[in-house]
């Protein structure tokens, strides 16, 4: 079963990365780019995108590694916070840290491999929800589908890659090709909304 760093971060990172900066510098759209280029984000579908994230990681939590891997880390932060260790503490935090390490490499060597991590564009991240379980009851439970929720992440992160690029001073008028200005003030219009989502789905990992 797929992390949910996967789901925001290689899914929708890696791929969609390289095919924005080549779109930039070549002024030539890919048809992801033409589709977001006329994509409109709203907030009701961008609260079903998130609730759908929210979901598929309390899926997850529920996966025995996931656990175990949670309680270590308690144990282990417990101990560091001890002004000074016994040897039978030190010991154990060590035996910790070794298990813990295992733990998530193989929680990375599963992401790798995930159909998740692979999706290069928005009709591969489409099948990839429909494809895995959690994802496809996810976007069941929040009332979206598959597709608008590709096109919602999608079109999110290249809006807030242009934000934040541009430090929220981005030229509405004078956007690269294949980038819908409405998602940039949508973005910068719902700032406060966006970063206490984005939060909340850090206290999720």
């Amino acid at each position: 079963m797929v992390h949910v760093r996967t789901i925001l971060t290689a899914l929708l990172t890696v791929g969609f990365l390289s095919s924005f900066t080549s779109a930039a510098a070549s002024q030539t759209l890919s048809e992801d780019e033409k589709l977001l280029a006329t994509y409109r984000l709203t907030m009701p579908n961008v609260k079903k995108a998130m609730a759908v994230v929210q979901s598929v990681a309390a899926e997850l939590a529920k996966d025995p590694k996931v656990q175990e891997h949670t309680k270590l880390k308690k144990e282990l932060q417990t101990l560091e916070k001890k002004d000074e260790l016994t040897e039978a503490e030190e010991a154990q935090a060590e035996k910790l840290r070794e298990r813990i390490e295992v733990l998530e490499r193989e929680r990375d060597s599963r992401d790798d491999s995930s159909t998740f991590s692979n999706a290069q564009s928005i009709a591969s991240m489409e099948a990839a929800m429909k494809k895995e379980p959690a994802a496809a009851r996810a976007l069941a439970a929040a009332g979206i589908s598959a597709r608008e929720y590709s096109l919602t992440m999608m079109a999110l992160l290249q809006a807030a890659l242009v934000e934040g690029m541009s430090q929220g001073k981005a030229d509405l008028k004078n956007l690269p090709p294949g980038i819908n200005p409405d998602n940039i003030l949508f973005v910068r219009e719902h700032k406060a909304e966006l970063e206490a989502m984005q939060k909340m789905l850090e206290k999720d990992k």
